[in-house]
């Protein structure tokens, strides 16, 4: 099974790419399963530019690495899918990403269709709901399956791990993920 971390973050080696990279850690001690860690910010993803150019060709027009992502995404059967919470909302080549998928928005329930995902969100204290309803909304539109969704409370680089309580959070998810196959 290949299971595709993305990690949302600006912060190289953060307390997200941490979460993304301890999830797909615990995963990946199953040998049946190849992990993969990919930080958004590694690549060279443009913002939109309301074209609507993608509305014609159904894909982005844009010549960057976008697709690059975005094939790795769509190749994934499990997706684990971090980002902060920046003013109640992922960061903005974060957001960027999620924008350009718009291209295929023509094509909706059938891109993630075989897609199960987990979201975590990592926050000093608010706005995970408003995050999650803008990732939930983006990857049920393209008819990814979400099977569960991870808080974390953590600012300063380091805190995720050296709090063995939100360590656990992730622990549990992953337990549940693999009772249940």
């Amino acid at each position: 099974m290949y299971i595709l971390g993305i990690s949302g973050s600006p912060r190289k080696d953060g307390n997200t790419d941490v979460a993304v990279k301890y999830t797909l850690e615990l995963l990946g001690q199953n040998e049946s399963n190849k992990t993969n860690f990919l930080r958004v910010y590694d690549y060279d993803i443009k913002p939109c530019l309301g074209c609507r150019d993608c509305m014609k060709n159904l894909k982005c027009v844009i010549d960057d690495e976008f697709n690059l992502l975005w094939d790795e995404l769509v190749k994934a059967s499990i997706a684990i899918i971090g980002a902060p919470v920046y003013w109640y909302a992922p960061p903005g080549k974060m957001k960027d990403f999620i924008d350009r998928t718009h291209g295929y928005y023509a094509c909706p329930n059938s891109r993630l269709a075989k897609t199960k995902v987990v979201i975590i969100t990592v926050a000093a204290d608010s706005g995970f709901e408003e995050q999650e309803i803008i990732m939930r909304s983006w990857l049920r539109y393209y008819g990814a399956e979400i099977i569960d969704k991870v808080r974390i409370y953590a600012r300063e680089k380091n805190d995720l791990i050296n709090r063995r309580s939100e360590l656990a959070k992730i622990e549990s998810t992953v337990k549940k993920m693999t009772s249940e196959k």
